[in-house]
């Protein structure tokens, strides 16, 4: 392929001038048009309101609108309340079994469970860079990983969450 140079290519035509903008004619059957459709449009509104009985429509119009006003008003209060939740309610006790006290307990967030002691120091060093805090406690003869506890289970969630975005542990909230 041959080399171009493109500095030396010639440069295109200047454009010619534009000339100046002449005065366009005004658009006479526009403006008729317009002015024929605002008569016409007039012309329809005198005919309605000077037809044979639209006074005697107008009143009847008002007296229709007065009687909704007059409809629109409040019943009277009663003389008694019919309702007796609020006192109901003023004496009301409310049982909470042992379930619903465990689900507000503190939580724990269990990560896993291993024979040797190296494979829960190499998850708890992982957690530990992800910035949850973990122990590892020994039952059964198993390390386990724990974290917590959490004040709220929601606490828990989050690290949890956490966790599983770094792909580090499946944690197990009870």
């Amino acid at each position: 392929m041959p080399h171009q140079d493109y500095v030396k290519t010639a440069r295109p035509a200047p454009r010619p001038k534009k000339k100046p903008n002449e005065k366009k004619p005004l658009p006479v059957l526009l403006i008729s048009v317009v002015s024929l459709l605002i008569l016409a449009f007039g012309a329809f509104l005198w005919h309605i309101s000077h037809r044979p009985g639209a006074e005697a429509a107008a009143a009847e119009a008002k007296a229709a609108v007065a009687e909704t006003v007059v409809k629109d008003e409040l019943p009277p209060k009663p003389s008694k309340e019919p309702y007796t939740y609020i006192k109901e309610l003023q004496t009301k006790e409310i049982q909470v079994e042992a379930e619903q006290l465990a689900a507000k307990a503190p939580a724990n967030m269990y990560c896993g469970a291993f024979k040797a002691m190296e494979g829960a120091q190499q998850l708890k060093a992982k957690m530990a860079f992800a910035g949850v805090s973990a122990e590892i406690k020994q039952s059964s003869g198993k390390y386990r990983v724990v974290s917590g506890p959490y004040v709220s289970k929601r606490q828990a969630q989050n690290d949890k969450n956490k966790l599983l975005q770094q792909k580090i542990a499946n944690c197990w909230i009870p």
